[in-house]
């Protein structure tokens, strides 16, 4: 067989679209060097496999009647490969054009370097503090998992497993890459048996380099070249429970690599750790249980009060005027835990006001009934009728403009400014489809080329406004708010650094992958979400021009 520089590997579960990205960004990646790609499929019930098999053939596939987990499929991999190098990589990932050489010949510059992997960079633009990491030693554990590296995140003390004390764009060596993207020598894999099969996700790539160190190998985080990584994406798509997966990993990482009674006392600590993390994920959700009945009673409270001081102008409130106002609170709470508002259905406007409609009733019936107790129906009237407009008011404004997840009212009926970079087929293709969509959320204003003669050509009937060097200013100039770029024209290392370039926290990006089926299905967006650098440089140190 003929020499082959690097072997992909690639463990695929569901993630079809995601798969076409990744599969395309190594092509472009290959270069001058001689790559094989084998996908191991672990039993996905999209079309992933007939996909690649169609528009992959080159692929080296394998099929699995089941999910055998991240190890074992890429251990099924690791057996064939023919690589003087193996990149794990993860499908819900894209690499830059420069990724596979850099990576290969930072691995190949010493004869010491068992692994080696690049800076890692989440959708959301944040970098990826897994990219370089310590092993979970006894303390190391027990700050990650109790909170305190959170609390205390540049201190060397507390930071040892995720290293957030670290400038992430200088090289280091580190004790663990993320198996999502990291290079490692094919003889070093055999030798070592590759991943220890008993970990079924999470945690095998820290024991393999665990054992690449004890081999006496060095483990390198090279920041020279980036990934994107869309992380969780396989999981998300089905019914694992991760917590379960990564406390399983991380006992069974002590169990293996920490002897005596350094492995009872590490033990003993990481129990103690996942103590406070569950401790920490109770309170959050006793929090969020009792965040929403609490907001409404303090607004009962501040509108009763104000009413006995319009109607009063006492700033003196007798004893009983608390009674009655608790009484009237349970009044309001009762009838919210009846319509739902402090359960499923919160943010319910609807249900918010036939629970303030209810108690406003009862509230007023209860001061006709014991007249000792009313102090003002005035007051009542006010509170009731000031709930009937907040309780509802409140949780619209909450649930349209405020909760992340939900999409903003205002988008529902006002499209996004949006320009398209690159004018290519792929990019034609793109301005077609969402001008004559007519329930996209996307408005396209133009087209950004690549040639500064481009600009006042109509494709599509969308304008060509400007080039890439203005990007910035048309973006200011347009009120843009989403910017889609064609990877058919644009390569992925600039499509990173014009993102990383753009100060307007408020964008949104999209990145086209080519397309490989019929010409007229849907083109996939796969989103990104980077925020500006400049307010990112000094809370986060993420990622820099």
């Amino acid at each position: 067989m003929d020499r082959v520089d690097i072997t992909v590997v690639i463990v695929n579960f569901n993630v079809r679209p995601f798969l076409d990205q990744c599969l395309q960004s190594i092509q472009k990646a290959c270069g001058g060097l001689t790559v094989e790609i084998i996908v191991v499929d672990n039993a996905s019930g999209d079309d992933s496999v007939e996909f690649v098999k169609g528009h992959y053939p080159d692929v080296i596939l394998i099929e699995n009647g089941e999910n055998v987990g991240f190890a074992k499929a890429n251990n099924q991999a690791f057996n064939i490969a023919n690589g003087e190098a193996v990149l794990i990589l993860n499908p819900d990932s894209f690499v830059q054009e420069d990724t596979l050489q850099i990576l290969f010949d930072s691995l190949k510059s010493s004869k010491f370097i068992g692994a080696v992997g690049p800076k890692i960079i989440m959708p959301d633009g944040r970098f990826e503090p897994r990219s370089m990491r310590g092993f979970p030693t006894p303390w190391a554990a027990f700050s990650y998992l109790s909170g305190l590296a959170s609390l205390f995140p540049r201190s060397p003390v507390f930071s040892r497993y995720l290293l957030t004390h670290r400038d992430p764009d200088r090289e280091h060596e580190v004790d663990a890459l993320s198996g999502s993207c990291m290079m490692v020598r094919r003889t070093l894999l055999e030798e070592l048996d590759g991943f220890d099969g008993d970990y079924f996700m999470y945690g095998e790539d820290l024991d393999l380099c665990y054992r690449i160190r004890k081999k006496g190998y060095r483990v390198l985080y090279n920041p020279q070249t980036q990934i994107v990584h869309f992380k969780g994406e396989s999981t998300r798509r089905s019914n694992i429970d991760k917590g379960y997966y990564f406390h399983q990993a991380m006992r069974l990482f002590v169990e293996k690599n920490l002897a005596g009674s350094v492995s009872h006392f590490a033990r003993g600590l990481i129990t103690l750790g996942f103590f406070f993390q569950d401790v920490e994920k109770k309170l959050a959700k006793l929090f969020q249980n009792i965040a929403v009945p609490c907001v409404d009673l303090l607004l009962l409270n501040i509108f009763a009060l104000t009413g006995y001081w319009i109607r009063f102008g006492n700033p003196v409130f007798d004893p009983v005027i608390w009674l009655v106002i608790s009484i009237f609170s349970v009044f309001y709470l009762a009838s919210g835990f009846y319509f739902g508002i402090y359960g499923a259905r919160k943010f319910s406007g609807r249900k918010a006001l036939y629970s303030a409609v209810v108690s406003a009733i009862v509230a007023s019936t209860f001061t006709y009934f014991f007249r000792q107790w009313a102090f003002s129906r005035f007051v009542v009237l006010w509170f009731g009728i000031l709930m009937m407009l907040s309780m509802p008011g409140w949780r619209i404004l909450f649930r349209n403009f405020v909760r992340k997840k939900s999409k903003s009212a205002v988008r529902s009926f006002i499209k996004r400014k949006t320009l398209i970079v690159g004018t290519d087929k792929l990019g034609r293709r793109i301005g077609d489809q969402l001008s004559c969509n007519p329930k996209s959320e996307l408005e396209p204003v133009g087209y950004v080329d690549f040639s500064e003669d481009g600009a006042g050509k109509i494709i599509s009937g969308i304008p060509v406004i400007g080039h890439v060097g203005e990007l910035d200013r048309l973006i200011g100039l347009e009120g843009i708010q989403e910017v889609v770029f064609s990877t058919a024209e644009v390569p992925y290392e600039r499509i990173i650094r014009l993102i990383q370039s753009l100060n307007n926290q408020k964008l949104n990006f999209k990145i086209i992958p080519s397309q490989n089926g019929d010409e007229r299905d849907e083109i996939t967006f796969l989103r990104l979400e980077f925020a500006s650098i400049k307010s990112r440089t000094n809370t986060n140190n993420d990622i820099k021009s």
